[in-house]
């Protein structure tokens, strides 16, 4: 199951009352688009590895005022890519794979004026989704540290600049990318180590409410 349905509590969450009540800004709703780098699985016996290709990704940001310089943060992002593949076939593919990240957190927000600098934390999951035949997805616990620049950051529009970076962490002997096919069932890649990491630039365009 994707976790993509669950962008529908943005929309539940947008349609509650527009201003706080000092008369400021509560709602911030930031879609963004990204660059994404990183991350690999490697193989715990033997020399196998999957190693994601670098690409642009997408998501949208939610954040609710809680106080003048904090904010709480839904964030989902997601990025279709390939990934090459060692050691498992004999000509070694590459793969397409969707990796979503859907994490709940904060942000702290530095005083300014038109101009404030923030850094942000959040946790939750992270979907892998390869399209291999009778290959289900795959769901790990992670988080994310970004930081960056509000511009016009009082102003009912904006632009949000930041760098981020992913965290996903996968316990040690994880099977992934296992499949079930006419009773005959297997796994591609049992996983040596423990953080899988990406890296992300991404620019985005502040709607406040």
């Amino acid at each position: 199951m994707s976790i993509r349905p669950l962008l529908a509590l943005l929309a539940l969450l947008t349609a509650a009352p527009a201003l706080a009540q000092n008369g400021s800004f509560k709602y911030e709703v930031t879609p963004f688009a990204s660059y994404r780098m990183g991350g690999s699985f490697d193989e715990q016996d033997g020399d196998g590895s999957i190693k994601l290709n670098d690409s642009s990704a997408a998501g949208f940001l939610l954040n609710i005022s809680a106080n003048p310089n904090g904010q709480y943060e839904l964030m989902y992002a997601r990025q279709s890519t390939d990934a090459n593949t060692s050691g498992f076939f004999a000509n070694d593919p590459t793969i397409d794979l969707d990796v979503e990240y859907l994490q709940f957190g904060g942000t702290y927000l530095f005083d300014g004026d038109n101009l404030r600098p923030f850094i942000a934390l959040t946790l939750g999951l992270t979907q892998f989704d390869p399209e291999l035949a009778g290959t289900g997805s795959e769901r790990f616990f992670s988080a994310s540290f970004g930081g960056g620049l509000h511009f016009n950051a009082r102003q009912r529009l904006g632009i949000r600049l930041e760098a981020r970076v992913f965290t996903t962490f996968i316990e040690d002997d994880s099977t992934i990318f296992c499949s079930s096919i006419d009773g005959a069932g297997g796994c591609l890649v049992q996983v040596d180590g423990s953080l899988l990491s990406q890296w992300e630039a991404r620019a985005g365009l502040v709607f406040r409410f």
